[in-house]
């Protein structure tokens, strides 16, 4: 601002504003707008107009903004060194998001991992989700190892039980966290490698599980 002081802009959208040009009233959409609640009064950069292809032309009475057909869509009068525009804002239809910088992948994240592709349709059906400069290339990283398969188990060359208890597979777990009603924190499994039959026992202690394999 004039003297130094610094406002903060917590949101940037689109909005439909009501001006009076040549006596009659018309509506036009601006884009872009800052949200900044601590600032009394709103303004429009000329510069930000001229770069959208609108041309401002002043006088001793005020100004007038055309679009690039030359329509005037904006009139403003001049008040104590100041261009005012006569505009009422329509808050029904404001548009505000609630970052100024909200990419494709911000969105993704948002709408549960949604691929880049579906994201673009969304964004070109509805207002405020400010994805301009969205790329189809974002690579997201949760979504590569989600989608990651893992290489399966060697068939051949693998040693296979021929008959009942020829292999038996055991595993002592533990100590859990939580004591059972029993007073036991591990458990002992015993799996046969030709049936696939289990067995579990509950342990008290880790040493109790020689005594379970006799």
């Amino acid at each position: 601002m004039g003297d130094n002081t610094v406002l903060e802009a917590i949101g940037k959208g689109n909005t439909i504003a009501t001006m009076q040009v040549g006596g009659q009233l018309t509506h036009t959409t601006i884009t872009q707008v800052l949200h900044v609640p601590k600032m009394k009064n709103s303004f429009i950069l000329v510069s930000k107009l001229i770069s959208k292809g609108f041309k401002v032309e002043f006088d001793k009475d005020g100004c007038k903004v055309n679009n690039a057909r030359g329509v005037v869509v904006a009139e403003a009068r001049k008040d104590n060194n100041l261009y005012l525009l006569n505009v009422n804002v329509c808050k029904d239809t404001t548009h505000i998001t609630n970052f100024l910088e909200e990419g494709a992948m911000l969105w993704h994240e948002r709408l549960g991992q949604l691929n880049m592709a579906s994201l673009k349709e969304l964004d070109a059906m509805l207002d405020g989700m400010n994805l301009k400069e969205m790329s189809l290339h974002c690579i997201c990283e949760r979504c590569v190892k989600g989608k990651h398969q893992k290489t399966s188990f060697p068939k051949d060359g693998a040693t296979k039980a021929s008959q009942p208890l020829e292999i038996v597979h055991t595993n002592v777990c533990g100590p859990m966290r939580t004591t059972s009603y029993c007073g036991t924190r591990y458990f002992l499994t015993c799996i046969d490698d030709f049936s696939r039959k289990t067995h579990v026992y509950i342990l008290k202690a880790k040493g109790e599980a020689f005594e379970k394999l006799k």
